[in-house]
Formats: structure tokens, C-alpha cells, sequence
């Protein structure tokens, strides 16, 4: 039989359940704003892992692990291996789009490298790819009123 020591508090299964539900909220709101900006073939930012990053992603979708992937083309902002100069091929990133936050579209470019066909192994089954969309999709000013200013 297991006891609790008197010093460990109660558990608190709501907590747990509404910590559980913001994680699961903040990944659904991440993951719309992915798909959009691939649809419309528009930049976003966001954080990864407390880095500020300018990126437009390119294909949604599943690694080996079943985690949600997006490989983006980082144009912008902070990185732990540090970026390239613009059009570089070496400005590739794939996420983990757990690991997302304060993910923004952006009207802005649509930026990426020469190199976007070249085979990838950070996603198995592709949920959304950028090439289904060859032409951005109408939109309206007021849609994407962020700008991509650091």
C-alpha cells in the first residue's frame, strides 16, 4: 500500500486536467495558424524553445513518432545554429510544433531556397504541403495585420 507523506500536497487531478487542456488548446491554435500561413503562403512568427523565429512553413505532418512536425524556412529572428544570409539552403528547420508559441501570421514575403524539393526526412506522412497551393489565396488586408518587424 502506498502513503503519501504528510509534507506532499493532495493531488489536484483539476489541475492537472486544466494544464492539460491549455496545452492541448495552445497546440490546436498553433496548428491553425500553420495551416493557414501554408494555404496562403504567408511568413509567421513564434517561439521555439524561447527563441524568437520569422519562418514560412512549407509541409505539416507527422515524424517516425507520430509528432507533429512543420518544416519551415527560417528567414528571421534567433536560432541555436544561426541563420545564413537570405536564400540561403541551409536555413531549413524543422520543428516540433509542441514546441511552438505566440505563433503569428505575418503579411509579409513568402521567403524560401532554391533547394524546397530536395527529399526531407523530418516528416512520414504529410498532413498540408505548400506546393498543393501554388498561388496565394485572396486575401484581405485586415486579415494579416502583423508585421514582420524583430
Amino acid at each position: 500500500m502506498f502513503y503519501w507523506p504528510a509534507a506532499c500536497p493532495p493531488f489536484r487531478q483539476n489541475d492537472i486536467l486544466k494544464s492539460m487542456s491549455a496545452s492541448v488548446h495552445a497546440l490546436e491554435q498553433a496548428h491553425t495558424q500553420i495551416r493557414t500561413a501554408i494555404i496562403h503562403r504567408r511568413p509567421i512568427a513564434a517561439l521555439y524553445r524561447g527563441r524568437r523565429r520569422l519562418l514560412c512553413p512549407h509541409l505539416l505532418g507527422w515524424n517516425r513518432h507520430q509528432r507533429l512536425q512543420v518544416l519551415c524556412y527560417q528567414y528571421g529572428g534567433d536560432s541555436e545554429s544561426g541563420l545564413k544570409p537570405a536564400d540561403a539552403s541551409d536555413n531549413w528547420r524543422c520543428l516540433a510544433v509542441e514546441n511552438l508559441s505566440q505563433v503569428e501570421r505575418l503579411d509579409g514575403p513568402w521567403q524560401t531556397a532554391e533547394n524546397h524539393s530536395r527529399p526531407q526526412t523530418c516528416i512520414e506522412e504529410v498532413e498540408l504541403d505548400v506546393e498543393t497551393y501554388p498561388e496565394p489565396a485572396p486575401s484581405t488586408p485586415s486579415t494579416y495585420s502583423k508585421s514582420a518587424k524583430l
